[in-house]
């Protein structure tokens, strides 16, 4: 079943507190949704168009990217807005964002700047320069960063010092959403380059696993289930598809998933079989305008 939420007149992006409680960033405002009752528990109003949002991994709070470079952070509890500060001048965007190490920092990225800040203090800890960013996201360990360009390139950094550990010419067009799986085996990335618009690598070799086709037009946004063998991704053709993995990603010599970063796939195994294969088992419509945004909420994992 589905809900439809009302209130904000458009929506940029969306994201799920460890609890259930979805919070969404659009128009002028941030709001945080009741799971069950798809009501408005909290509505921040601001002064500008808010672009951006995230959740702390333990719940605690939620930041938000407004423009033009501001960043407001949210006790998700209370309610009550903690620090709030200019993270980029005159970028003409909000920022985007991103919690690490549970609540300790935030990493902000705007234009060709990344920069890490202490959520607490808002004091900044490091800042580097980079390709134009169009998307980032932090492996679930907060060691490497993947950000998307406007022309096609994928960076991965290592943290937190930012350095660049690999370049992948992923797309040929601008990738709107980089996404590790949370068991850091797999990453997926999405674009324009229709109808090559979302590709999935793997995160330890970056080898080209498998191109998914079905959206017409761009893939602005993607999100994997907890256990890693969903993704769920949005796209301009108004329509959000569900794919899921069959197959399993090989066994290390000692029984355990081949998961964690920087292990490579079972020698002689292709990549392909190493990162299962793919297939779209739903597609859902319903929305009346470009879908730009998804998420999975925490704890939903894909059926056995």
């Amino acid at each position: 079943g589905f809900a439809t939420l009302k209130g904000h007149t458009s929506v940029s992006a969306v994201c799920f507190l460890p609890t259930g409680e979805l919070v969404t960033a659009g128009d002028t405002s941030l709001r945080l949704w009741h799971p069950e009752t798809g009501k408005a528990e909290k509505i921040w109003k601001l002064s500008g168009i808010v672009e951006t949002c995230c959740c702390s991994q333990d719940g605690r709070y939620i930041a938000c990217g407004v423009a033009d470079g501001l960043v407001f952070i949210y006790e998700a509890r209370s309610w009550q807005q903690v620090a709030h500060w200019q993270a980029h001048a005159a970028c003409g965007q909000g920022p985007l964002l991103q919690f690490l190490a549970e609540n300790t920092y935030l990493l902000s990225a705007a234009r060709c700047t990344c920069k890490i800040w202490s959520s607490r203090t808002t004091k900044l800890i490091n800042t580097w320069e980079t390709v134009p960013i169009t998307s980032l996201h932090v492996a679930r360990d907060c060691t490497v960063l993947a950000l998307g360009s406007h022309t096609g390139l994928v960076t991965i950094h290592s943290l937190p010092d930012g350095n660049v550990l690999h370049r992948l010419h992923a797309h040929r067009t601008e990738v709107w959403a980089v996404v590790f799986s949370p068991d850091q085996s797999l990453l997926a990335t999405a674009s324009r380059d229709d109808p090559d618009g979302l590709k999935l690598w793997s995160a330890q070799t970056l080898e080209h696993l498998q191109t998914l086709r079905g959206h017409v037009g761009l893939v602005l946004d993607c999100s994997f289930s907890s256990d890693s063998v969903q993704l769920i991704t949005a796209g301009y053709d108004r329509t959000l598809r569900l794919w899921r993995r069959h197959g399993r990603p090989p066994d290390r010599p000692d029984g355990g998933v081949l998961a964690s970063a920087g292990l490579a796939p079972r020698e002689g195994l292709p990549p392909l079989l190493a990162g299962g294969v793919w297939r779209c088992e739903n597609v859902l419509v319903g929305h009346g305008d470009i879908v730009a945004a998804c998420a999975v909420a925490p704890g939903v994992a894909g059926p056995s």
